[in-house]
């Protein structure tokens, strides 16, 4: 679909039934969260995403696994925005084994400012169909404080720069470093026991 030419989509079909969906920029930001939940269970977290974007009465039509994959395809479908599976995203989380480039908690001031500056949207007056919300964060000028501080958590430091511009850099990483979350606090301080007392690191798995 192109967002230029094609009508916003507000269902999707789900076994040849036409379901509608909830559109909101706000559930696609809730979706990730629930997504990265460390602690929450993975049958919790399918419950929770189905009724996110279809609500309590899309369950009654999930008769078999089938149509419960085909409703989470087609969430999945709306939340890359049509686009392909394999076509790139920068949501929340960023890359595997790289620091996160932004969290829609922990950066929701600096989101909302930069709304305001780059298009004079209020975001928390503007109810804005998910689609637009990515387009119109994916095009954020850089000049705005968010985009500038994605960059430096993303930056990579090279040796050979200049010792006062890597001491610079090295202290907006540590001024914008997203904080970890109590969990993987809490994790770490027990891997690090284990580790300590020799043990097996594989109890925390459990």
């Amino acid at each position: 679909m192109n967002v230029l030419m094609d009508d916003l989509p507000c269902s999707v079909i789900v076994a040849d039934i036409e379901i509608p969906i909830n559109t909101d920029y706000r559930t696609g930001i809730l979706f990730e969260q629930t997504l990265s939940d460390p602690v929450m269970p993975d049958d919790e977290k399918l419950k929770t995403v189905l009724t996110l974007y279809y609500g309590d009465a899309v369950f009654p039509l999930l008769s078999d696994m089938d149509m419960v994959q085909e409703a989470l395809n087609g969430i999945m479908w709306f939340y890359r925005c049509g686009s392909d599976e394999t076509a790139g995203s920068e949501t929340e989380g960023g890359a595997s084994g790289k620091d996160p480039p932004f969290s829609y908690e922990h950066d929701a001031g600096y989101i909302y400012a930069a709304f305001i500056e780059a298009y004079g949207i209020d975001l928390t007056k503007n109810r804005l169909h998910w689609w637009q919300f990515r387009a119109l964060f994916l095009g954020l000028p850089e000049t705005v404080l968010f985009c500038k501080i994605m960059g430096y958590r993303t930056m990579e430091i090279p040796p050979k720069m200049p010792k006062a511009q890597k001491q610079f850099y090295q202290r907006m990483k540590r001024i914008y470093k997203i904080p970890e979350s109590a969990e993987q606090i809490r994790l770490e301080k027990e891997l690090n026991a284990i580790l300590e007392k020799g043990g097996d690191v594989s109890q925390l798995m459990k």
